[in-house]
């Protein structure tokens, strides 16, 4: 029996609007076709000529999505990575050969610069923003030549890049895999780790050093298949689509000894997994619609309702992520578009500072609470008022390079400090309590 499989490629585009909490920014992608007749048997046929690319948002309770700005982009968009930073209000993409950074206001591009890896040519696929320290980590992905095979190799290492330069940097010190699945990617601003997808196996990356914090086989039934996983900080949790495909067969008619493998449907449930364990843990009760969904439509954590959004073409789904039922399904209405791709929000992790810190092992995240801090305000441009229910022995300041810029002892479990002299970004704030444990949290300074 041969089994044939279609993979699809598509142009993307993008903009984008106000930043309200439950809004999804991401692609408006709109196609054009011409229609060609084949002089050969006069058959005709739609040809994609071409296709305008720009910024959008939509509230997915109403299923408009707006154009933002009047700017496109002729460029052809990489479906496997995109990113929103809300701190410098911006969405992070990459067209042709360029790591680009458009305006979320306007939609107008504020820097579009070639990619460049200094140990050798790569792709940089399956990126993600983390917002524990404002960095786009991904995959530096290169396919090596074997003259004595013949055959291409791959090799993956975790990266970052440098949006205003397009530098990519390499953290793993050897390659950690050959491939990927087109299965989503996520971090977790916590632990601070890396994932993605093998197609079989869950892995997670240590973002400080790029060695693989985890590797465990995906925990489904053959036929069943973990896709489109996202974090969900408000939980600590990985989410994403249990999916099964259901085929038929039918003779080939080439070769009527053989059999070809037809996909009839698919069912989606949403789940979520273990990363420690690779146990996937069925949420919604049933499937959830027919037809599956789309690989460049991404997802997106909505931590205020408990939501985790899809897309399946012509709508944005929002499902339970408490009793994994459909809680919206809206046909999506364009200004002036067709389709929606690598959609992302604002609220999920907003507020997320690193749990485990450098040479750490894994801790739970939910801890967090055991012992509180609150910074106020948040972001502030001069000083800020820092209150916790222990008594802080000692508060330092570190840029997101790790260089430190401030140093106090408290003895108390509140004070105030003037950052009037730090650069306008995002720093770490961290407390030392008197037994010597340390909390982290993130500092704005505007």
């Amino acid at each position: 029996m041969r089994k044939i499989i279609f993979l699809v490629l598509l142009f993307v585009s993008d903009q984008i609007l106000a930043q309200t909490p439950n809004n999804l920014f991401g692609i408006v992608r709109k196609n054009y076709y011409s229609l060609v007749t084949d002089p050969t048997d006069s058959i005709s046929y739609e040809r994609f000529d071409s296709a305008t690319v720009r910024l959008g948002t939509t509230d997915p309770s109403y299923g408009m999505v707006y154009n933002l700005g009047p700017n496109t982009y002729q460029m052809a968009v990489n479906l496997t990575g995109a990113a929103l930073n809300p701190y410098i209000s911006s969405y992070i993409f990459i067209g042709g050969n360029n790591i680009v950074t458009v305006q979320l206001s306007d939609g107008k591009i504020t820097k579009s610069v070639p990619l460049v890896n200094p140990i050798a040519a790569s792709y940089f696929d399956n990126f993600r923003f983390n917002n524990a320290d404002s960095t786009l980590y991904g995959l530096a992905r290169r396919n090596i030549f074997d003259p004595v095979t013949g055959l291409f190799n791959g090799q993956l290492y975790l990266a970052k890049v440098n949006t205003q330069t397009g530098v990519i940097t390499q953290i793993s010190p050897n390659s950690i895999g050959n491939g990927y699945a087109l299965a989503g990617s996520a971090i977790d601003p916590y632990q601070m780790v890396y994932y993605f997808s093998t197609g079989s196996n869950l892995v997670g990356l240590d973002i400080y050093n790029g060695s693989i914090f985890s590797n465990v086989p995906i925990g489904v039934t053959k036929g069943r298949y973990f896709d489109n996983f996202t974090y969900s900080c408000v939980d600590t949790a990985l989410y994403g689509l249990i999916r099964q495909n259901h085929f038929s067969y039918r003779i080939d008619p080439s070769f009527p000894l053989d059999t070809i493998e037809l996909l009839d449907s698919s069912t989606i449930k949403l789940g979520r997994i273990n990363p420690n364990t690779g146990v996937v843990t069925v949420v919604s009760p049933y499937s959830l619609m027919q037809g599956g969904y789309t690989l460049n439509g991404g997802s997106a954590i909505d931590p205020n309702n408990m939501t985790y959004y899809f897309n399946r073409g012509k709508a944005i789904v929002g499902v339970s992520m408490v009793s994994g039922l459909v809680v919206s399904n809206l046909e999506l209405s364009f200004e002036n578009g067709e389709y929606f791709d690598m959609m992302r929000n604002f609220e999920n992790c907003i507020s997320a500072s690193p749990f485990r810190m450098r040479g750490g092992t894994s801790g739970i995240a939910k801890n967090l609470g055991v012992k509180s801090i609150e910074i106020y305000p948040n972001p502030s441009q001069d000083k800020v008022s820092i209150e916790s229910n222990f008594s802080i022995k000692q508060i330092s300041i570190t840029s997101m390079d790790g260089r430190q810029l401030f140093q106090q002892n408290v003895g108390s479990n509140k004070t105030e400090i003037d950052i009037q002299s730090l650069p306008n970004g995002v720093y770490l704030v961290y407390l030392t309590d008197e037994t010597g444990n340390t909390i982290c949290k993130k500092l704005i300074k505007n």
